[in-house]
């Protein structure tokens, strides 16, 4: 059985309600087991799960890794992240306001 596709907006969400603060540090395991507590994320057993949903993040500019060790990595914010609505279809959704390429994840608009 294979891992399901982790959602950018969730773990948008997770940082939102949990580490939205520049100051704040966190790990991708950290990460996963705010996930595990989702029933659509219970399957998910590693942080390579979702690796490429997160250096996607470091790409757009929300990111910053900080360190390493093994398969865990520690990211601190560049901004924090704030409440953003698509004026195309209405969905909420959470985006750092210096971040590039902002698109709607419910229905890829450009926000």
């Amino acid at each position: 059985m294979s891992a399901p596709k982790v959602s950018s907006h969730d773990i948008r969400k997770i940082i939102f309600d949990n580490f939205n603060d520049t100051d704040t540090r966190f790990s991708n395991d950290e990460i996963l087991a705010f996930l595990n507590q989702m029933d659509r994320y219970r399957a998910l057993d590693d942080v390579l799960d979702f690796e490429d949903v997160l250096l996607d993040m470091e790409k757009s500019g929300l990111l910053r890794a900080i360190a390493q060790n093994f398969n865990t990595r520690y990211y601190r914010l560049w901004n924090v992240l704030e409440p953003v609505t698509c004026k195309a279809c209405n969905f909420v959704t959470y985006f750092a306001q210096a971040e590039e390429g902002k698109t709607c994840p419910q229905c890829n608009a450009k926000m």
